[in-house]
């Protein structure tokens, strides 16, 4: 679907959009369990884990990632015969493989490099296509989600790097990680098409 297609669309069925929501839930609540578990597990550094500060990023990388599954569990449509909670799937395609593999990763550093440099800014790409895209009148409460959603993406990605950058281990995302990441995203038919810049 071309990118002005994309961004002119005036609304989304409320199907396609329990579908939306569902699968946002679920990688929000991915991201939480992996980060979750980075940051309390141990791992490949000179004391068995994290270097304190990639943990600490971790642990609140992981709470906030929690509670907005919450707020998107919340957004769930309400409809007789609907089981809420079923409509919280991984998406059709790569990427749950993708975010396993990623989280079985020999090394903790290359999930948490993946992380930083893959799964995050095409998190927020994706975001930012819906939030182009959403009717305010149909919308208005996944307006309010993606807009927070956005701004914490950003700011995750800006210190995640930063921390990769500055620490000792130098941790740097795993080329064929992000690559499988990044396409796995891309074939997701549930998520906005993305368009490479």
């Amino acid at each position: 679907m071309p990118e002005a297609e994309v961004t002119n669309r005036a609304w989304r069925g409320i199907d396609e959009l329990a579908g939306l929501i569902g699968a946002y839930c679920w990688v929000e609540k991915r991201i939480f369990e992996l980060s979750g578990a980075w940051a309390s597990g141990p791992g490949d550094g000179p004391d068995g884990g994290l270097e304190p500060a990639l943990r600490v990023w971790c642990a609140s990388v992981s709470r906030r990632h929690g509670l907005l599954a919450a707020r998107w569990a919340e957004r769930l449509p309400v409809r007789a015969g609907v089981d809420r909670a079923g409509l919280v799937t991984a998406p059709a395609g790569r990427l749950a493989g993708a975010l396993g593999a990623m989280a079985a990763a020999p090394h903790t550093g290359v999930g948490v490099g993946t992380l930083v440099q893959a799964v995050l800014p095409r998190l927020r790409a994706v975001y930012g296509v819906h939030q182009r895209a959403a009717s305010p009148v149909s919308e208005g409460s996944v307006l309010e989600v993606l807009t927070g959603a956005q701004q914490d993406l950003t700011a995750e990605i800006s210190s995640g790097r930063s921390l990769l950058r500055e620490g000792p281990m130098g941790l740097t995302r795993d080329a064929a990680f992000g690559a499988e990441v990044e396409r796995a995203f891309a074939e997701t038919s549930v998520f906005p098409a993305v368009h490479t810049s």
